[in-house]
């Protein structure tokens, strides 16, 4: 067995950990998520542990069976290659829309000049 293949890739866990809380919340076992997804139940399991990738066929039935949009599933998804870093869309929208409701123009300026300042030194941390 390769190397690669006995390492859990980190989307496919935290994936696997948002359907499986999802199922939970539901009630629902993983032998009626099977049945409607047309897998078996261990299949379900590993797709909830990270030990298996998805296909998008069979990620959309099981978004359907849990009654849930699959967009639900993406934010804290790492879509970058380099590790630790990760995108939280929920968190960018909060900021965003925080900036929009300051009205002076002077504080929305410091407020950049401080969010730059953090990435600099964000930056200067990782080297």
């Amino acid at each position: 067995m390769k190397l690669a293949s006995k390492i859990k890739d980190k989307n496919n866990q935290i994936l696997g950990q948002k359907l499986r809380a999802r199922r939970k919340d539901l009630d629902l076992t993983q032998s009626q998520i099977a049945l409607v997804v047309g897998c078996s139940p261990q299949q379900i399991q590993k797709y909830e542990v990270g030990n298996s990738n998805i296909s998008i066929s069979v990620f959309l039935k099981i978004c359907r069976a849990l009654r849930i949009h699959p967009n639900r599933f993406f934010s804290n998804i790492s879509f970058s290659e380099e590790p630790g870093t990760s995108y939280n869309e929920d968190l960018e929208k909060t900021l965003v829309a925080a900036f929009r409701a300051v009205e002076n123009e002077k504080v929305r300026e410091r407020i950049v000049n401080l969010v730059e300042s953090l990435v600099a030194v964000a930056d200067l941390e990782e080297t």
